[in-house]
């Protein structure tokens, strides 16, 4: 009996630990991670996103070096009213206008909530996760960082420009993303 026991526990072993790196794999890598650790929310940087009346839009740029689909997006923005949150293809360093790859509609966006599309699957390439507000939107995407080395890029009536700030840092993001998709 104590050699069954000891034959069991050392398939067991290897069955559980295969089990938990599955289990760990399908938790996905971030391709964009610009949300502060532990970030009290009282304490943003700076805020980049305005209502409407100010038009903004905003737009994070991401890479991905292989095909796969995203998990799970996470933001700061937070606001009254309706947004379009979703992916745009890249164009010369910005956003794409209008050419919406995948998009979600929100209503009342409530700043940490981990949103999981479904079907968002991509090429390896550059993308931008980008925030447009509809007319009556009044709110704010906080930026994630006091480091303005980074590139994003805001839109108004006349179309989409890069921003680099000396003030304001990228807005806050962060893209999970699934194992490669098999070609």
């Amino acid at each position: 009996m104590q050699f069954q026991v000891h034959t069991l526990s050392r398939i067991a072993a290897p069955v559980l630990l295969a089990s938990m790196a599955a289990h760990a794999g399908a938790a996905g890598t971030a391709v964009l991670d610009t949300y502060p650790a532990g970030q009290d929310p009282f304490g943003w940087p700076s805020q980049v996103f305005a209502d409407s009346s100010g038009r903004q839009d905003i737009a994070v740029p991401f890479t991905l070096t292989s095909a796969t689909s995203i998990q799970s997006v996470l933001t700061s923005l937070d606001g009254v009213g309706d947004v379009m949150l979703g992916v745009l293809p890249s164009q010369g360093g910005t956003p794409a206008g209008g050419a919406w790859l995948y998009s979600m509609h929100l209503t009342d966006p409530v700043m940490d909530t981990t949103l999981s599309p479904t079907g968002w699957s991509l090429g390896a390439g550059t993308y931008w996760l980008a925030a447009v507000s509809d007319p009556g939107f009044a709110g704010q995407w906080q930026s994630g960082t006091e480091d303005y080395s980074g590139d994003w890029a805001q839109a108004d009536a006349s179309g989409w420009t890069a921003v680099t700030s000396t003030f304001i840092g990228m807005p806050a993001a962060r893209i999970t993303v699934a194992a490669a998709v098999p070609e």
